[in-house]
């Protein structure tokens, strides 16, 4: 029994350290786009004002 309990506990300690790690990931990269597309519409209208 006390076998099964460690066993689901690990489980669990993966799914957590997976969603936290997927969630960071996640957000990091869509902030990177919004950089990009920031940048990009800096770049366009700085073109159009030279």
């Amino acid at each position: 029994m006390l076998h099964l309990i460690a066993c689901n506990v690990a489980c669990l300690v993966i799914a957590a350290l997976y969603y936290t790690w997927r969630d960071v990931y996640l957000h990091r990269k869509k902030r990177e786009q919004l950089h990009e597309r920031v940048s990009y519409m800096l770049w366009v209208a700085a073109a159009r004002a030279a």
